[in-house]
């Protein structure tokens, strides 16, 4: 009987934890500092999905794809799929996950690095899923402040690796560390020269969806890999969420040509950093307009 109470008593804090961080809408902010320029460009991307004809593409990507996840479980909800496809076609996947993942530590009664450890691994398990190698573990415990060193590493593994197809976080996602993942990895492909394609995904916020994988050949793979996430999945069902997505996008496609598919937004390297200078110089004025009021 004290297990069964220690064990709701875990579930309600991880539940906690998570709805902290997921509403800081009513927690971390007020209305008033919303910035309606920024709430009326995320609308646009609903607002332009309709008069978007969204292009499949189907494997392989790239020679050498990397993923940049934010936290661990994010490559997975956004990606996974394509990096299944990606490895049945004997092509290279590498996951590089940028934060620790373990700001909750305290709430589940863990220590910082014991709950880092335990997210990390089950990142590792979701990999051997499609029999992909280990994901490096950047370990960051604050991205916004480590966004030089961040860009850094980005810069060195993309490069190492030659890779030509970077899958990340769409960039007007809500998450604050989504949003700042796409900062750094801007910075580090600016003076990248070579051609890499940038596809965008879906963890917090749909994406323009200017292509589409489809997934119907291995969902199944993709669903395993998700139930890899306990620590995430005990808070929020992510695997049934994540289903529900990839269900949903194939409204994208003709009527009963498929049943699961992944939205992204794709472009050259060289746009999608401008797109992401063009992002963050608005939350900056946002940023400076706020506090100027708040100064009056």
């Amino acid at each position: 009987m004290l297990k069964h109470y220690l064990r709701q008593a875990a579930l309600a804090a991880t539940q906690f934890a998570f709805a902290r961080r997921q509403f800081k809408l009513f927690l971390r902010i007020t209305l008033g500092d919303l910035d309606l320029r920024m709430h009326a460009l995320a609308a646009a991307t609903n607002f332009f999905a309709p008069a978007i004809r969204s292009m499949e593409i189907k494997p392989p990507f790239g020679a050498s794809m990397l993923v940049v996840a934010p936290h661990q479980d994010d490559e997975v909800i956004g990606c996974g799929g394509a990096m299944a496809l990606q490895r049945r076609n004997g092509r290279a996947v590498k996951v590089v996950v940028l934060q620790d993942g373990a700001d909750e530590h305290q709430q589940v009664l863990m220590t910082r690095e014991a709950l880092c450890e335990r997210r990390n691994e089950e990142s590792r398990a979701a990999a051997r899923v499609i029999d992909a190698e280990e994901p490096s573990f950047l370990g960051k415990r604050d991205l916004r402040a480590d966004t030089p060193a961040v860009a850094a590493a980005l810069r060195e593994i993309i490069e190492s690796r030659r890779a030509d197809v970077v899958f990340t976080p769409f960039v007007l996602d809500g998450d604050r560390d989504h949003r700042a993942s796409n900062v750094a990895l801007a910075m580090a492909l600016k003076d990248i020269k070579r051609r890499i394609r940038v596809l965008q995904y879906e963890v917090w916020a749909n994406c323009i969806p200017n292509v589409v994988v489809v997934l119907d050949d291995v969902m199944e793979q993709k669903t395993k890999m998700m139930s890899c996430f306990n620590f995430a999945n005990a808070a929020v069902n992510y695997t049934h969420a994540t289903v529900g997505l990839n269900m949903f996008q194939s409204r994208l496609l003709p009527a009963a040509k498929v049943r699961y598919v992944e939205a992204f937004f794709e472009s050259p390297r060289e746009q999608y950093v401008e797109m992401v200078e063009a992002v963050a110089a608005a939350e900056r004025n946002r940023r400076a307009s706020v506090s100027g009021a708040r100064a009056l």
